[in-house]
């Protein structure tokens, strides 16, 4: 259910930073009397009046940590409504920092007697933290580049496809497999292979939901727009990673009120695929990257160099066809 704001309770703006070093992330566990006490978070605090984000979390981080950032970018943005309090979390993703130098595999105490100590990103489900950093934690596990296949009638045979495919996933660890052409025993016999070459190189699989196949599911599911509207659309997927492709606001809202994993937003740009479509642009892009409490890709027209383009918005990167299939991401200009 849609979690709404209480028409009287004030929003507190709060920054966060997610440091990371060698795959691992720094979090802090808050103090027993404070909301959401005991559990563990990204360290940070709340924006005082006459500051923005960033310069609230330079303050921050010196005063928790004592450590100076010297290099950040916006990461994700989450408003989320507890029962009793609502907030804003501005989270900035932190690659450089001088300072303090916590020890990798120790658990260890900030300047204001907090624990501290860093953790693998992999291994952040083990840790209990407030409901709102959930979307935090499921960015952390997602890469910049979200491949979707393209669809196998446009390869000389099933064999190519595979062998194409296995190539990609050297490169490109989230893939979405979309093909809509096949016949029903064909088309188990591709998802079958695919997954069992995803499994090998340990590539999180996605499978496109207009695609009916009759294997069990093991993989994660890419709802189309309006599947997205389905009803009782989770129930079909119980403990399934999903994501959704979006196209407006409704899409992006109605995203949010499923708590889906992530979502795809195009076109932004104009497609070879898809010339007819008009592209909304990146304006409308980062609105609508505004509005969303989950990550969110760009797809239309992306090549990996818009990569810090939309980073530079708060998305969590690119989704590609044409521009990633058949190309190691080492070789993309």
């Amino acid at each position: 259910m849609l979690n709404t704001e209480p028409e009287s309770q004030v929003i507190v703006h709060i920054a966060l930073a997610v440091i990371v070093k060698d795959d691992r992330v720094l979090i802090s566990k808050r103090a027993a009397h404070v909301h959401q006490g005991g559990l563990w978070e990204f360290p940070g605090g709340k924006v005082e009046a006459g500051e923005n984000g960033a310069q609230a979390l330079l303050r921050e981080i010196k005063e928790e940590l004592g450590i100076t950032i010297n290099k950040a970018r916006p990461f994700i943005n989450i408003t989320h409504h507890y029962a009793d309090k609502s907030v804003f979390l501005e989270t900035q993703l932190i690659s450089q920092f001088d300072g303090e130098n916590y020890e990798s595999n120790a658990d260890q105490t900030g300047l204001e007697g907090q624990a501290v100590k860093w953790v693998k990103c992999s291994e952040l489900h083990n840790y209990q933290f407030p409901a709102a950093n959930k979307a935090i934690i499921t960015a952390l596990s997602l890469p910049d580049c979200y491949l979707i296949t393209p669809d196998q009638t446009e390869h000389s045979s099933i064999s190519q496809f595979l062998k194409e495919f296995s190539e990609a996933c050297q490169s490109y660890k989230l893939i979405q497999l979309r093909i809509k052409s096949l016949e029903q025993e064909q088309l188990d016999i591709v998802v079958s292979q695919c997954s069992a070459i995803a499994q090998k190189n340990q590539v999180c699989l996605m499978l496109n939901s207009s695609m009916k196949y009759n294997s069990p599911l093991k993989h994660g599911i890419h709802l189309t727009s309006r599947d997205l509207y389905s009803k009782n659309i989770l129930a079909c997927y119980p403990d399934t990673f999903i994501a959704a492709s979006c196209h407006s606001l409704k899409d992006i809202e109605r995203a949010n009120e499923l708590k889906l994993d992530f979502v795809v937003v195009s076109p932004v740009k104009q497609t070879t695929s898809h010339p007819d479509q008009e592209p909304m642009g990146w304006g409308k892009f980062e609105k609508l990257i505004a509005a969303a409490k989950i990550p969110v890709y760009a797809l239309g027209g992306m090549q990996v160099t818009d990569v810090e383009r939309v980073q530079s918005y708060g998305a969590q990167g690119i989704s590609a066809i044409t521009r990633l299939w058949c190309n190691k991401r080492e070789n993309i200009k």
